[in-house]
């Protein structure tokens, strides 16, 4: 199938189709909405890996959640599974990688309004109902080990900004999201003069030597919007995008090549620093090159090797992944202490997959699709009513 088949899937914080970028010009604010972007469902596909793998990791590769949730340490439970089960947390890298090189095509000839309204539209929605959701597990379905967040706690996670301001995250894998804010956040300042090969080049190189800068100086501000290990893996994804868009070129491979340096030492850093701090038994060299497959399969598909993949059902799994992301692990766990004693560990495992992927599907279809069409459709309406008001 060629390029032109596909459609670029939706993010954890990625794109739909009804907020995809057309041939609109920076600065103009066109309605309607800008056409579909080709789709890669090679993405979908990865995607749904690294979903996937941050569950089993949550699951079956966590010592510290054990007495919680299974009561018995996973490495006893599942002793053939757990070494590869405790890697799973990568899927993380993965994702970034490919936030990276998504949001930037999703930003491309658009607009910073219509790009806040997509990020926005494509975020909040599911992520409501999952705080909700959340709220709902912990005060009914308590663990009995650990203080559930205070109300206010509660009300700071609705805001996704809750890092900043101090409050417990209701789930642990809220984290992320945060990380994909800041993103957004800076990448809009790019944006805000238009996106073109070199701005975004420059762009990745200052904001690359910014992550490195950061480490050895006490810059609170700038560790924000440069964090080391995270903006690599970005700036990677950014210049994957750039040799889809633009073909490979020399200045691309010396970017993407110095972003895998610079992520090399911060991985392998950080995996040490789990290893002594958190009791996390895990080979940096081993995570190191799994991360460095994540580059060579998604850098596949900048390339066009992957453009003849176009199974259609993988958009529709593609589509389940946010939500699954955010549900999964609160009430996957709760799930989990509920039915371990009675049916045993694997089924316990099959179960609660599948009803996550079952209430996920469901979060997409009557959560996500109508609450974005309602909130869509209100903007332009308002969006008109202002314009009109501004002629008369």
């Amino acid at each position: 199938m060629s390029q032109t088949d596909a459609k670029i899937p939706v993010q954890p914080g990625g794109t739909t189709p009804e907020d995809r970028p057309g041939g609109t010009t920076p600065g103009q604010d066109p309605s309607p909405a800008p056409a579909p972007a080709p789709r890669l469902y090679a993405l979908d596909a990865l995607r749904v890996v690294a979903a996937l793998s941050v569950l089993v990791f949550h699951f079956m590769g966590v010592d510290a959640a054990t007495k919680a949730n299974w009561g018995i340490n996973p490495k006893d439970l599942f002793p053939s599974v757990f070494p590869y089960a405790s890697y799973g947390s990568y899927g993380v890298q993965l994702f970034f990688i490919i936030s990276g090189f998504v949001i930037c095509l999703s930003a491309w000839d658009r607009t910073p309004g219509r790009f806040v309204q997509a990020r926005f539209l494509r975020l909040f929605p599911a992520y409501w109902f999952s705080v909700v959701v959340a709220v709902l597990v912990w005060r009914g379905l308590p663990d009995g080990q650990r203080t559930a967040p205070s109300f206010s706690e509660s009300l700071t996670n609705l805001t996704m900004v809750q890092a900043p301001l101090s409050a417990r995250h209701l789930v642990g894998a809220y984290w992320t999201l945060w990380v994909e804010l800041t993103f957004y956040l800076i990448f809009l300042v790019v944006l805000w003069k238009g996106l073109d090969y070199v701005r975004v080049s420059v762009f990745c190189w200052l904001w690359l030597l910014a992550s490195i800068l950061v480490q050895h100086d006490d810059v609170p501000l700038l560790g924000i919007f440069a964090q080391p290990l995270n903006t690599a893996l970005f700036v990677s994804g950014i210049a994957m995008y750039l040799m889809y868009r633009f073909g490979p070129d020399l200045k691309l491979w010396g970017l993407l090549a110095a972003s895998w340096l610079v992520m090399q030492s911060d991985l392998v850093q950080h995996a040490d620093q789990l290893r002594h701090e958190k009791g996390l038994d895990r080979d940096p060299y081993i995570a190191l090159a799994l991360v460095t497959v994540f580059y060579l399969v998604v850098l596949a598909v900048a390339l066009h090797k992957c453009d003849r993949f176009g199974w259609k059902w993988l958009a529709t799994a593609g589509a389940l992944v946010y939500p699954l992301y955010l549900l999964h692990e609160e009430l996957g766990w709760a799930m989990i202490r509920t039915l371990y004693g009675p049916v045993g560990a694997w089924a316990t495992l099959g179960i609660t997959t599948a009803v996550l992927l079952v209430l996920s599907w469901l979060v997409h279809r009557f959560v996500e699709r109508p609450s974005q069409r309602w909130l869509r459709n209100t903007l332009r309406k308002e969006s008109g009513k202002h314009q009109r008001a501004a002629r008369t």
